[in-house]
Order: C-alpha cells, then sequence, then structure tokens
C-alpha cells in the first residue's frame, strides 16, 4: 500500500565526530509493526463494511490492507528471488490501486480502469526485467533498486493525486489528509534514490526509509479513509436542514446562505410566484399543487444553474433566484425562459403560469436583500396588471 518491502536489517552508523553512536531501526520490527497496523485496518475496514451493502467502498479498502499486510509477510519469505519479489511488488502497486478503486466506488463511478494496471505491471517489470536482460551485469543491481523505488513511487503520485484532487473537487478535508499521507511517502522515495546514487546497494534503503515513514503515515492514511464517508454524512445532513423537503431546492436559510456569494453590484434578483395557487390546490387538491410546485422548481432551477445561479423556494408558491454580476444581462432570457416553459401545461397537471419580477443589486449594496425586495414589488406589479407577466 506504502512503503516498499523491508528485506534487510540495518546497519550500524557512528555521527562525524564519534560524539556518539546509533543503530538504525530494524527493519524487521518496522515491518512487524507495519504488518500488525495495516492488518488491524483491514479489520476494521471489513467490520465497518459488515451488513452495508451500500458501502462498497470498505471492500476495496479492507483488501487494500489485507493485502499490503500479506506483501510484507511475503518478502520475507523471498529476499533474493528474482520473480516472486518483482510480483509481490506489483502486487505492493495494486494496493494502492485498491484505495483508488474504492474512492471511485465510493463516488458512483466504475471501480476499475484499464490504466490501474499500469503501475502494477510497472512494478513487477521494473523488478524483473533488468535482471533478465543484463543477467548479473555491474549495472543491474542499481538499475533494479532504482526501478523498484521510483515504481512504488509512482503508484503512490498516482494515490495521493487522486485523493487530493477529489478532495479539493468534493470540498473534503478527509480526502485531502489522505491524499497528504500518501503523497507524504514520496519525500522518502527521494531520499531512498540519493541514498543508493551516494552508497550504492549495499543495504536496502527501499526497505527501511519508506519503512520508517510508514509508522506515522499509514494510521493518518486509513483514518483519512475512515472519515471520508462520515464527513459525507454530516455534509448530507447539513444540506438537508437547507434544502426544502418537497422540491429539493435551497428552503429560505439554504438560499440565504449560498445566493450571498454571488451578491454583488449587477447580480440579478428574481422573485417568481405562481399565478392562484390557491385555486389550483382547491379545485384539484394539495397533491397537484405538490406537484406544480415541483415542476416550477425544476423548470426555473435548471434555467438558473445554467446561468451559474442559485434558486430557493422561500415558502409556499414563493420563489427567488440570483444570477452572478457576469450573467446578469440574461436577466430578461432566463426570465423569459422560465416564464414561457411555466405556460405550457404538463400532461396530466392542471394548467398554470408565474409571475417574475427582476431587480439588480445597486452600486453600494452590499447584500441581495434591497434586491430582493424591489423585485417582490415588480412582482406585485405583475399581480396587479393580471398576472401571467413578468415585471422589471
Amino acid at each position: 500500500m506504502h512503503c516498499p518491502p523491508p528485506m534487510t536489517a540495518g546497519a550500524p552508523a557512528t555521527a562525524r565526530g564519534g560524539l556518539f553512536m546509533f543503530h538504525t531501526p530494524d527493519t524487521e520490527t518496522l515491518r512487524l509493526c507495519s504488518v500488525l497496523a495495516s492488518t488491524a485496518f483491514g479489520l476494521v475496514f471489513a467490520l465497518v463494511r459488515f451488513g452495508r451493502s451500500i458501502e462498497p467502498q470498505f471492500v476495496h479498502w479492507s483488501a487494500s490492507s489485507f493485502l499490503y499486510a500479506a506483501v510484507l509477510i511475503g518478502f520475507g519469505f523471498t529476499r533474493g528471488k528474482l520473480v516472486p519479489v518483482g510480483l509481490l511488488l506489483g502486487a505492493l502497486a495494486a494496493t494502492n490501486m485498491l484505495i483508488v478503486s474504492g474512492l471511485r466506488a465510493f463516488d458512483g463511478k466504475p471501480p476499475f480502469r484499464w490504466w490501474m494496471l499500469a503501475p502494477v505491471a510497472g512494478c513487477a517489470a521494473a523488478h524483473i526485467l533488468p535482471a533478465s536482460i543484463g543477467g548479473h551485469g555491474p549495472m543491474v543491481s542499481p538499475l533494479t533498486h532504482a526501478g523498484d523505488t521510483i515504481g512504488v513511487a509512482v503508484s503512490a503520485a498516482i494515490t495521493g493525486m487522486t485523493l487530493w484532487s477529489s478532495g479539493r473537487r468534493e470540498q473534503s478535508r478527509a480526502r485531502r489528509i489522505a491524499g497528504l499521507a500518501m503523497l507524504g511517502y514520496l519525500p522518502g522515495y527521494a531520499v531512498t534514490l540519493a541514498a543508493y546514487a551516494w552508497n550504492g546497494p549495499r543495504m536496502n534503503y527501499l526497505a527501511l526509509i519508506p519503512t520508517l515513514s510508514d509508522q506515522l503515515l499509514l494510521g493518518v492514511l486509513n483514518l483519512g479513509l475512515l472519515a471520508i464517508p462520515a464527513e459525507r454524512a454530516q455534509q448530507r445532513l447539513r444540506d438537508a436542514a437547507l434544502r426544502d423537503p418537497l422540491t429539493g431546492i435551497w428552503n429560505r436559510a439554504g438560499f440565504d446562505r449560498y445566493a450571498r456569494r454571488l451578491a454583488a453590484p449587477g447580480a440579478a434578483v428574481l422573485a417568481i410566484d405562481l399565478d392562484h395557487f390557491k385555486q389550483i390546490n382547491d379545485r384539484h387538491g394539495h397533491l397537484a399543487g405538490d406537484n406544480v410546485l415541483i415542476e416550477l422548481a425544476r423548470l426555473a432551477g435548471a434555467e438558473v444553474e445554467s446561468l451559474g445561479g442559485e434558486f430557493g423556494r422561500l415558502g409556499g408558491d414563493e420563489f427567488a433566484a440570483i444570477l452572478p454580476a457576469s450573467r446578469a444581462s440574461d436577466e430578461a432570457a432566463c426570465a423569459k425562459r422560465i416564464h414561457d416553459a411555466c405556460r405550457r401545461s404538463t400532461e396530466g397537471m392542471p394548467q398554470w403560469t408565474t409571475s417574475i419580477g427582476v431587480s439588480r443589486i445597486g452600486t453600494n449594496e452590499a447584500g441581495f436583500h434591497d434586491a430582493l425586495q424591489r423585485a417582490d414589488v415588480a412582482l406585485y406589479r405583475a399581480k396587479v396588471a393580471g398576472r401571467n407577466m413578468l415585471t422589471a
């Protein structure tokens, strides 16, 4: 998943001047710590997943943790064996790809893509091919160590960047934390390459340095993964409190919050109201009235969204929209499209129309509420003038 194979125990080292002496960490002990930690997280992912068919990501992340523990154990039995070590390195890259596939499954995408095989095959080939082609020449061992390090680093970078970029896109702190944990291995790989270039392959720095990083980053990574579903659940609860339960668009509180980001001089504000809504309820029943509200929210919401605006239901049959200043010149066209779309009778629904008032945020106005009041006044004029019209 994260660190490459620990195969060789560390050697003693002495500080310059002989002032103090220390031993490099025992890679066998570090490996055991990583195995135990990864197995524990694998069990956590498996137990969290148990009985939850709607959370497939935990299957991928549990498999990643268990496979990582198995790979680390496997390196202890395949020391010096070319093909088995190469296959284990490929499996190590596969643990990273399982993190990516779990994230894709969580986002509702197909978990696996063909390009995920490239890091797996690349890690195995980078270890096996130099020795297969060059035999036991003097350059084979350095090339093998460099290829191992670069191959595993690439798979970690792909996973880290996937987590980080999706975290920025989804505004998810947990994804960004997990991504930073994966990217945190990269300096260790860089140090590993420098150590091989400086000292040669006299000891397995690929086993030592990233394995040491593992003791900190492994926990951060898996805790970040565990937090991703909980973070989304909390976000959905927060959104639900700001959504109108009937139409699914912003309620008054949600519109106030999200319209604020577009409240700049020149932005357009629309006040929208259903004509004779009480008569629709009285003649056709409240279910028909609810369906009309849902259809209005769908039609008007799509038009406003296409212009980068926000749309909400303020209460009853009253709706409001705000368009960014960059698209405010489209306010009349947007209002007309909403108005015309609502004129068309939907099959199985009573015929209904809307009245719309339009205003703009003034130069010296900090928020949108004054403009909304002016749009309400324009809406009232449309009602007085006979309804089924728009007024600016």
